[in-house]
């Protein structure tokens, strides 16, 4: 199964945040690759290509009644470095607490929100520059090709969809504790 993963462009993250405008305004499937772990996410197993492992792939839009797109859910996201809108960046944060600082509880409009501090998304947002880089393609139904990725890849920072990667239940603890000591 040849996919986007093999043969699209890499871009490194920092790239795109200075250029938004690579990112298409449709919605699609994308795979964030790391040049070296985050914390201990193993990559034994793992897609490797141009000296970098696959470890995440992700969907922009895959709710049909939102208007979720590659340009908003890449640029503004997880880009942004912080846990409460991006599932990237909680998990990175779980990882390399060290790096994120503590987690914030936060009341937005009646629901609990899990904050990193500004300074926490900043360290957040270089590491991923300095260490991420993504593909991506526009595809019709995102959720159900990342949920076929999912079972064609080894991707332990995906959590869902993924039950069968042994660190799946790790990271979920990981992820679980940081909200928890908030």
């Amino acid at each position: 199964m040849v996919t986007f993963l093999e043969s699209s462009p890499l871009y490194r993250i920092a790239d795109v945040r200075r250029n938004k405008s690579l990112l298409p305004s449709e919605r699609g499937v994308y795979g964030l690759f790391f040049d070296s772990p985050p914390g201990i996410a193993p990559t034994s197993g793992c897609y490797a290509r141009d000296g970098l492992t696959l470890l995440y792939v992700g969907t922009a839009g895959a709710d049909p009644a939102k208007s979720g797109n590659l340009r908003t859910r890449l640029g503004s996201h997880h880009l942004g470095g912080n846990e409460r809108r991006s599932t990237v960046c909680q998990t990175l944060a779980a990882l390399m607490p060290e790096l994120a600082g503590p987690c914030v509880r936060k009341l937005e409009r009646g629901n609990l929100k899990f904050h990193t501090s500004i300074e926490g998304a900043s360290s957040i947002r270089s590491w991923m520059d300095d260490h991420v880089s993504v593909c991506w393609t526009v595809h019709p139904e995102p959720g159900k090709a990342e949920r076929q990725l999912i079972a064609h890849y080894a991707l332990p920072l995906n959590l869902d969809h993924n039950g069968h990667h042994p660190f799946a239940r790790e990271l979920g603890e990981l992820r679980a504790s940081r909200r928890s000591a908030a």
